[in-house]
């Protein structure tokens, strides 16, 4: 086997190998030495295949032409732009109608954010060598996806496909022109997101809200119950860029029982954000003000819908909640992202004293290589401060789960947590302690484009250690049930 059919087979270390011991042989044949270059390509030696292009084409510029490339790709790996196009410059002076210097000039110059010269490039390209023709279409539609000119990046795709509808090329073009009709409906100036949920609680808690805006899971009555909620969330983005985003909305939620309509709660939030994508860390800043209602009035007769929206409720509470939040995309598939909260609740009922919260939560999720499969785990932690002492509480919360795509389309996720929550001045004789397990899983289906429908289930088990003259009342089950459709407008 000699050094090229090493490197056909992917053999890089034995092609490296017999390129030298044939350089070795023969020193006068640099035919050798850019072979060696080629294979220290492959095994990242790229620092030394990088000194060997640079001899090869300051000893003979035409007759190693091609190495040009190979210096202009070792820099555009390592995001050196100016410098790949500096050396395209270079081979542009030596063959300056060569169509292929142009194409990759093109290359890095999209690359770099300049589409603006990097269209120019792809259209001298095709103009120098016409086999360079639907590949240079092809990059000008890539050039227009990534500067978020979506018309024009769909027209250079459809060309792609109708020049020669046989290549992979426009294989991948076809597969392409829905994924341009999709980043320009995502970035439409306006949203509207809605959902519907039924489900069924067998242990109802007395006092829902607590769980609603981020509280540890709250008692039950003992009592199960059908419950709908309802979710609305638009607003208007007055800054759309493609790495800077900024706009108001409106969120409303609505919980209604079929029996225990004392429970039912419904939300308006107003809110204003702001993120940013700093690739590869991702920043959002969002404030929300809200304001809760509680309660509602049991019909005789029950209806097929639960919800009250307010009717017949009371104004509980109005919450100003500062919610920063940073997502990093690691090397190796690993991905962090990291939740904070600060919450001031001013409670209107004129029983509940008023509070404020904070909390913070990381997770770390991994993408098995090959696989749809997503595990994760994370850790949460939070502490509200009462004016009521036995509703001041902090807990930990340790997290693990993992989400898949599993057959037809359906993604399926099971997770698990264990939460520790300290009451300090629960009472006059002492503090108390809960262990909460949960265990949630659900799947997932998209029946058709933007409309989701979610089945959840989720099981609670909380122990404490806090035991009063009516027994041991904080110690209970509970189990979820759930069926919901989304639609994204």
């Amino acid at each position: 086997m000699d050094g090229v059919d090493a490197l056909d087979m992917e053999n890089f270390e034995e092609a490296a190998r017999l390129f030298e011991k044939a350089s070795a042989m023969e020193p006068q044949n640099l035919e050798h030495q850019y072979y060696i270059a080629v294979a220290y390509v492959r095994l990242k030696k790229t620092s030394e295949a990088l000194e060997i292009f640079e001899s090869l084409v300051t000893e003979e510029p035409k007759l190693f032409f091609k190495a040009y490339f190979d210096i202009a790709a070792i820099y555009s790996s390592e995001k050196k732009y100016e410098k790949a196009i500096e050396t395209l410059q270079k081979a542009e002076k030596i063959e300056p109608d060569s169509g292929r210097v142009f194409l990759d000039m093109g290359y890095a110059y999209k690359d770099s954010g300049n589409y603006g010269q990097a269209i120019k490039c792809f259209s001298r390209a095709k103009e120098l060598d016409p086999q360079l023709n639907q590949i240079s279409i092809y990059m000008t539609g890539a050039t227009y996806l990534e500067e978020e000119q979506f018309d024009q990046a769909a027209q250079m795709f459809k060309k792609t496909v109708e020049l020669d509808p046989a290549t992979p090329l426009a294989e991948s073009a076809r597969q392409t022109i829905p994924r341009v009709e999709e980043a320009a409906w995502g970035r439409k100036p306006w949203y509207l997101i809605t959902s519907f949920n039924w489900g069924y609680d067998d242990n109802v808690a007395r006092d829902p809200l607590q769980a609603v805006i981020g509280g540890p899971t709250p008692p039950g009555t003992g009592e199960g119950d059908q419950y709908q909620t309802f979710f609305l969330r638009t607003g208007y983005k007055f800054l759309n860029l493609k790495d800077y985003e900024a706009g108001v909305g409106y969120t409303l939620f609505s919980l209604g029982y079929r029996d225990w309509t004392d429970s039912n709660v419904t939300s308006h939030s107003p809110h204003a954000y702001f993120q940013a994508d700093w690739d590869p860390v991702f920043f959002r800043f969002q404030y929300d003000f809200s304001y809760f209602y509680s309660g509602g009035k049991k019909q005789y007769v029950n209806p097929p819908i639960y919800l009250t929206f307010a009717n017949n409720s009371f104004a509980r509470l109005r919450m100003h909640s500062f919610m920063p939040t940073i997502s990093i995309i690691e090397p190796y598939n690993l991905r962090s992202d990291i939740n904070i909260v600060y919450q001031i609740k001013d409670y209107l009922d004129g029983i509940t004293g008023d509070s404020s919260r904070y909390g913070a939560d990381i997770t770390q999720s991994y993408q098995i290589p090959g696989t749809p499969c997503l595990p994760r785990i994370g850790y949460r932690t939070a502490y509200e401060k009462s004016a009521d002492g036995p509703s001041t509480y902090s807990y930990h919360e340790l997290m693990a789960g993992l989400g898949s795509a599993i057959y037809w389309g359906i993604w399926g996720d099971l997770s698990f947590s264990y939460m520790r929550t300290h009451y300090p001045d629960f009472s006059l004789t002492g503090d108390r302690r809960d262990s909460t397990y949960t265990t949630t899983f659900s799947l997932k289906r998209y029946l058709m484009e933007r409309l989701l429908l979610s089945f959840s289930y989720i099981h609670i088990k909380n122990d404490s250690d806090y035991i009063s003259t009516k027994g041991d009342e904080y110690t209970f089950r509970k189990n979820v049930y759930s069926l919901e459709i989304t639609y994204v407008f």
